[in-house]
């Protein structure tokens, strides 16, 4: 969504994303750097596994020595954790995003933000890969629905959040052009063991 609103904002560059984890804070802190003089825009995800560099962040960005362009913006996506620096809290706006109530909410919700007709009409033949788009937003809206049940019918906790419906897309998307390039048929088994 960040980046629809940096191409909607009509932004020079797209923004530098950093998966924060092991390692990351230089890649970071490099991305942070250039935007201040650049003005552009900086995603650090998943900052939950980067706690000790989310509590120099404050410092980090109030710098004594360096000019911050007024277009600079810095996203900090993070699970909730009581460890996050209250600082860095204090001083941001903050989002949320609630998933949606109920299966139609979340099927509407799935196909307003990431299907649109240039997506449904990505593979050829249409009608199969229609088929397939729909039955993974459709299974991505069961399971992110049935988290209130906790594991209960479950033998294990597993969300299939949207970064998971994105990756078998993707995969499904790429397995079915291969095949057609290749003229072998579809591998229902492979797509089926990939998604789930």
């Amino acid at each position: 969504m960040i980046e629809e609103l940096a191409r909607k904002k009509k932004m020079p560059q797209a923004p530098a994303v950093t998966s924060m984890g092991e390692g990351q804070e230089l890649p970071a802190q490099a991305s942070i750097d250039n935007a201040f003089i650049t003005g552009g825009w900086v995603i650090l995800s998943n900052s939950h596994l980067a706690i000790e560099y989310m509590g120099k962040m404050e410092h980090i960005l109030n710098p004594k020595d360096k000019t911050i362009d007024p277009n600079f913006r810095l996203w900090i996506t993070c699970e909730a954790t009581k460890e996050f620096p209250l600082g860095l809290l204090q001083m941001a706006i903050k989002v949320t995003i609630e998933p949606p109530k109920g299966l139609k909410a979340g099927l509407f919700k799935t196909f307003n933000t990431m299907i649109n007709q240039d997506f449904l009409e990505k593979v050829e033949p249409y009608d199969k890969w229609r088929s397939i788009v729909f039955t993974l937003c459709f299974m991505h809206s069961i399971v992110q629905e049935r988290r209130k049940f906790g594991p209960l019918g479950f033998c294990k906790a597993y969300e299939f959040n949207t970064a998971d419906l994105e990756a078998s897309l993707l995969y499904c998307e790429n397995h079915m052009n291969k095949s057609a390039s290749l003229g072998q048929p579809y591998s229902w088994v492979a797509m089926q063991y990939m998604v789930t």
